[in-house]
């Protein structure tokens, strides 16, 4: 697929197989998260690739949306050195298209109770961590369901040009 086919179809995915994905998969979209554009080429993520069941439904009680969660093949934490994570959007965008590159799905998921997730993942207090990219094959239904009743908003609603 082009790189405009990965953004016009990817969406997100709830609903996994249980299929397992790969670590040469899994690997394949690490590289393009470690690769993702940062401020000043700081690159302050690292990534905690989670595939214990245990561990995702724990994951998933610190989420309020995070049901799918614990059905998920693998789970992505991100994790960074600095407070706004700004980069940390750049980082999942290119994980997410990279996956779905390989026919698998994702969905970002916050997690609202972020000091219980970082003790779950053993994370250090000085870091920053408040999101989990889920992982897997989509089932079926999923693509084949139907996109939202009204998609995307048209462009000229979103786009000012030159000012307001």
């Amino acid at each position: 697929m082009t790189i405009s086919e990965l953004i016009r179809t990817q969406r997100a995915t709830r609903l996994y197989t249980d299929q397992p994905v790969s670590d040469e998969a899994i690997r394949t979209v690490l590289q393009a998260g470690r690769r993702a554009q940062s401020s000043k080429n700081t690159q302050p993520w690292q990534f905690i690739v989670v595939r214990d069941r245990e561990t995702l439904q724990k994951l998933a009680g610190c989420g309020k949306y995070a049901a799918h969660v614990p059905h998920a093949a693998f789970v992505i934490a991100l994790v960074t050195s600095v407070e706004n994570g700004f980069d940390l959007g750049q980082a999942a965008a290119y994980l997410q298209l990279a996956a779905w590159e390989l026919g698998i799905g994702s969905c970002i998921t916050s997690m609202h109770e972020a000091e219980k997730a970082k003790e779950v993942l053993g994370i250090p207090q000085e870091l920053y961590f408040s999101i989990v990219l889920s992982f897997g094959y989509p089932k079926p239904e999923e693509l084949t369901r139907p996109a939202r009743k009204n998609g995307r908003k048209p462009l000229d609603e979103i786009v000012h040009w030159e000012h307001w």
